[in-house]
C-alpha cells in the first residue's frame, strides 16, 4: 500500500475571466492526452533549444481517464534524476526517471487531488503540486485570466468542533490503533490526567490496548468502530460516556486521527486536539499504487489485464475519491493570494 496526500483545487476569479463557469473543461482539457500540456522548470540551453525542448529540465507524464467517469484522470508524474554511478572504475553519471502517481478530481464542483508520497521520485507531495499548479496556473491564467492553486488539505484541529460542524451527518467513528509502544501510551495518558480535560478516563485503556496487542499478533488491522444503537439516527457529540472518554484518551495519548464517517460515505479525519506537533499535518489515505500501474501496463502479473479487472480498480478509484470529496470552494471575488 501507498500513501497519497490529499490536496485540492481552488480557481481564482481575477477582474474579467473568459468562460469562467467552463473552469473545468479548461483543466479537463490540458488533461486531454500526454500532449496536451508540458511540464517543467528552468531556461533550456541552446543545444536544449536546437533540440526543440521548452525546459531546462522536462517532467514526463502521461495520463489515464477512467473508462466510467472520464472525468476522474490519473496521472503517472516522472521526475528526471542523476544517479553516480561507476564505470571502469571511473566516476559516472547515470539518468533514472522514478515517478509517483497523481489523481485528479474533476467530477462537476469537485476539486480532490490524491499525490503519492514516494521519496524516491519527489521529495514531498508539495513539490509535486506546487510544480502541477505553476504550469496550469500559467497556461490557464494566459488564456482565460484566472487563477490556479493546488493546496494541502489539512487535518480538522479539534474532534468535537469538526464532530458538531457535522452533526446531523456523523453515522460512525473510527478510532485507530498506533505503533508506539504501550508503556510509551500510558506515559501520555498519565501526563493527560494532570490536564483537567473533561473528556480524560483511562479506567479501559490497559484493556483496550491489550486488545490491540493482541490483533497486532495475530496480523490483524484493527481500530475500534463506534455507531449508534439505531442505524437510522445520527451519532451525536458525546463526552459523557466511559466508553467514549477513554476512546478519545486514548487516542489523543497516541496522537492518531479519528475518522468521522457521514451517511453519504464522506470521511473526515481530525486530531482530538490541536498542539504543535499535528496542526500542520496533510491528510493521508492508503491506496495500491500497483492498481494504478496495471491501468497504465494493461498487464497483471505478467498477464493482459481483463476488463473485469479494470472495472475493479476504477471502482476502487471511485471510492477513494468519493471519500475525499473537496466540493468547490472558487475564490469568486477576487484575486489569488
Amino acid at each position: 500500500m501507498s500513501r497519497f496526500a490529499q490536496y485540492y483545487i481552488k480557481y481564482h476569479h481575477y477582474l474579467g475571466p473568459h468562460d469562467w463557469e467552463d473552469r473545468q473543461k479548461h483543466l479537463g482539457a490540458l488533461f486531454e492526452n500526454d500532449e496536451s500540456i508540458v511540464f517543467g522548470t528552468g531556461e533550456p540551453s541552446e543545444k536544449q533549444k536546437e533540440e526543440g525542448k521548452k525546459y531546462a529540465k522536462t517532467f514526463n507524464h502521461r495520463v489515464y481517464h477512467l473508462q466510467n467517469n472520464p472525468n476522474i484522470i490519473v496521472m503517472q508524474f516522472a521526475n528526471s534524476i542523476d544517479i553516480p554511478v561507476e564505470t571502469d572504475f571511473k566516476p559516472a553519471w547515470a539518468k533514472d526517471e522514478p515517478s509517483c502517481f497523481v489523481i485528479i478530481d474533476n467530477r462537476d464542483n469537485l476539486r480532490s487531488v490524491a499525490i503519492q508520497k514516494r521519496k524516491k521520485a519527489f521529495g514531498s507531495p508539495g513539490q509535486v503540486a506546487k510544480i502541477l499548479a505553476e504550469k496550469i496556473d500559467k497556461v490557464l491564467w494566459g488564456e482565460h485570466c484566472y487563477n490556479v492553486e493546488i493546496l494541502p488539505e489539512y487535518y480538522p484541529e479539534d474532534l468535537f468542533v469538526a464532530w458538531e460542524k457535522l452533526q446531523q451527518h456523523v453515522c460512525e467513528l473510527r478510532f485507530g490503533t498506533s505503533e508506539m509502544a504501550a508503556d510509551e501510551i500510558l506515559k501520555k495518558v498519565e501526563e493527560l490526567k494532570g490536564l483537567g480535560k473533561d473528556y480524560f478516563d483511562d479506567s479501559l485503556i490497559s484493556s483496550l490496548l491489550q486488545i490491540a496487542l493482541e490483533a497486532k499478533k495475530a496480523k490483524y488491522k484493527y481500530f475500534y468502530k463506534v455507531v449508534p444503537e439505531d442505524k437510522k439516527v445520527a451519532l451525536y457529540v458525546d463526552k459523557s460516556t466511559v466508553f467514549m472518554k477513554n476512546l478519545v484518551t486514548m487516542s489523543r495519548a497516541m496522537n492518531t486521527p479519528v475518522e468521522l464517517v457521514t451517511k453519504d460515505s464522506g470521511t473526515f479525519r481530525c486530531f482530538v486536539e490541536t498542539d504543535e506537533d499535528n496542526t500542520d499535518k496533510i491528510v493521508c489515505r492508503e491506496f495500491d499504487a500497483d492498481l494504478l500501474e496495471q491501468l497504465f501496463t494493461r498487464r497483471k502479473h505478467g498477464e493482459p489485464l481483463e476488463q473485469g479487472d479494470i472495472t475493479r480498480i476504477e471502482g476502487e478509484i471511485v471510492e477513494l475519491l468519493n471519500g475525499m470529496k473537496h466540493q468547490s470552494e472558487d475564490d469568486e471575488g477576487g484575486q489569488a493570494a
